[in-house]
Order: structure tokens, then sequence, then C-alpha cells
């Protein structure tokens, strides 16, 4: 039978003797461990003092949002709660847990920085991991790791989960996902890799290209191709250098076309200008066996060497005319200026 007590004029207070030591009960159990009843508060409950200790294993709250350190004044959680406050989680033997708002944790969100942030924390303030499988973050997302790096950790080949490694293209290597941060050493692996799968010793882009060709793979003389268009222009020996029918071999410039004159020519009115003496060989030519003199040039004069006549000079001029005659000396057209 419900009992009901019913005060319509002032307090109800129901008061220990023995003061701070002394406990009311509210029991429903009559003693028993099961079953147990409900106690059933109408109207607002408010718990005066320093710990309220709730033994169940769950626990229900209708409110949205709970408010701790209620009745904070200053500005920002107190010093004598080292500034900090939130939720702690026993752990038994293990350091205590917390989530708490810190007051002097510092944060730098892009342009701007001040303190106060969340932390997850043991009671000692070592760090404690999240564990989260997303972060969606509202804007940008800042990192600030002071004097450190991003760090991947607890995987193993992080590379193979970002890069492809199947035997692609080093120019234009694929990924596996595309939004992925690689990591340091995931960058160095899959570089490695491709170094070592990319054995083409050539840089071509269509039909031009600069090949490698040692004598250790090919059997032949080492050189370095050029080809321009499909044409082959250049070639890079260890003594040498051919650049289409130009051949450099040391101080000496010649060409490989037989049925090509060596042209020097400056552009536009300028002249060719050769600041040394300048040396002409006797005829015949180291590979003009057999030829006493100069073929005529096609147009103007062409200058020679050979076995000196009655000019006194040895130096011999031959026109487009096929008219051969040699320069004649001073002391010789002095002499023959007395005589004739």
């Amino acid at each position: 039978m419900s009992k009901v007590l019913r005060v319509t004029d002032g307090d109800y207070r129901i008061i220990v003797d023995n003061g701070n030591t002394g406990t009311i009960y509210l029991d429903t159990t009559s003693g028993a461990a099961s079953p147990r009843g409900v106690v059933v508060v109408t109207g607002d409950l408010e718990v005066r003092g320093t710990t309220t200790t709730v033994e169940s294993t769950v626990t229900t709250i209708a409110d949205n949002i709970l408010t701790l350190n209620e009745g904070e004044t200053g500005a920002g959680i107190r010093a004598s709660f080292d500034y900090k406050a939130g939720i702690e989680i026993d752990r038994g033997s293990l350091p205590t847990a917390r989530l708490v708002f810190d007051e002097q944790s510092p944060y730098v969100a892009g342009g701007s920085s001040g303190t106060g942030s969340f932390r997850f924390e043991d009671i000692n303030g070592a760090f404690l991991p999240l564990n989260v499988n997303s972060i969606n973050a509202e804007g940008p997302l800042y990192i600030t790791t002071p004097n450190s790096a991003i760090n991947v950790a607890g995987t193993v080949d992080y590379e193979k989960n970002v890069f492809n490694y199947s035997g692609v293209n080093i120019i234009d290597p694929p990924v596996l996902n595309p939004d992925a941060i690689p990591n340091a050493k995931g960058v160095q692996d899959f570089v490695a890799y491709e170094l070592s799968i990319y054995n083409d010793d050539n840089i071509a882009q269509f039909d031009s290209e600069v090949a490698v060709l040692d004598f250790d793979v090919t059997g032949s003389e080492s050189r370095i191709r050029v080809t321009v268009d499909g044409i082959e222009t250049a070639n890079f020996y260890t003594n040498r250098l051919s650049l289409n029918s130009i051949e450099i071999i040391d101080n000496l410039i010649t060409t490989t076309d037989t049925n090509k004159d060596l042209i020097l020519s400056a552009n536009g009115p300028q002249s060719v200008i050769v600041k040394d003496a300048l040396e002409i060989t006797a005829t015949p030519y180291d590979d003009d066996v057999g030829l006493p003199t100069a073929v005529a040039p096609d147009s103007g004069i062409k200058l020679y060497s050979t076995t000196e006549s009655t000019g006194g000079s040895g130096l011999y001029f031959v026109n487009e005319d096929n008219k051969t005659d040699e320069i004649i000396s001073k002391n010789r057209a002095l002499l023959f200026s007395m005589l004739f």
C-alpha cells in the first residue's frame, strides 16, 4: 500500500544527528540483492558536495548538453583545476584516461593561433592516441607538428597502398589512391623500384631520342647517339664528335663527306676572322693523293700551296675560269720589273 507524505507549507528536511558522518538511505530492495525498486525524483535534483558516486552499468541522460565546470567566473578554467575540465575514465591499474579541454594547450589554424584546445591524455598528462577512420573538416584542415613531421605507422609497405607497383611508366606513374598522403619512405621506395625496372637507356619522345650505346652491351665503339625527327644528327665518342657531316677530333675540324666543302661563313655582311697565322699545306693533300693542283672553284678564287716556281712564293691560285698561276714574291717582282 502506497504511503504519501505531503508537506504543503514550507520545506521538508531529514537530518541525521551525527552530521558529516551520517548516511541517509533510500532503500527499495528490502535488504535483498534483487529485485530492486526505483527511486523517482519529480522535479529538479540538486546535490551539494564534493563527490557524487553512481554505481550502475548503464546511465541514461536525456539532456543533449552536459555542462562541466559550471559556475566558472574567470577568463577560462581556473588554475586550481590545472586549467582543465573534462571526463575521466578509470582504467584500473593503468593510468586514468581523460578527454579534457586544456586552456593552455596551443593551436595554430592557418593565419591564427592561440591557446585552448581538446586533449586526449592520461592522468599524468601524457598524450593518448585517437582511433578513427575519418576526420571531416568543415573547411581547411590544419595540422601542426612543431619541429617534427607527420608519420605513417602501423602498416606494412604503406607505399604499395598508394602507388602502383606493376611495372608502370616512370614518366607518368599512376597511383592507386590519388588522395593518399605519401610518406617520405614511400616515395623513396617507389622511386627506387621504378629505377630498378626502367632499363631503357634512351631519352625519347616520338621519333627524337638520345641513346646510350656502350661497348659492354653492343660490342661496338661506345657512343651517345642523338636522333632528331628520325634522322641521326650527332654522335659523341670518347675521342671525337660527329655532327651530321662535320667531325671534330681534338683540334681538327673536317668533313666526312668527300663531295662537300668545309664552309666557314659569317652571318650577314660580317667576315670570317682568323686571329693567327694561316698555314696552307702543300698539295697533294693527305686525302688528295695524285691531285697536282687544286680544283677550280665554281665561283671566285681558290688559294693553294705547291712546289715553288718562277714566282718564288709557292702560293698559287685557281679561279672560276680554271686559270692557274703562282703569286709572285716581292723580290721576284722587283727583279722582273728591272728585266722587262
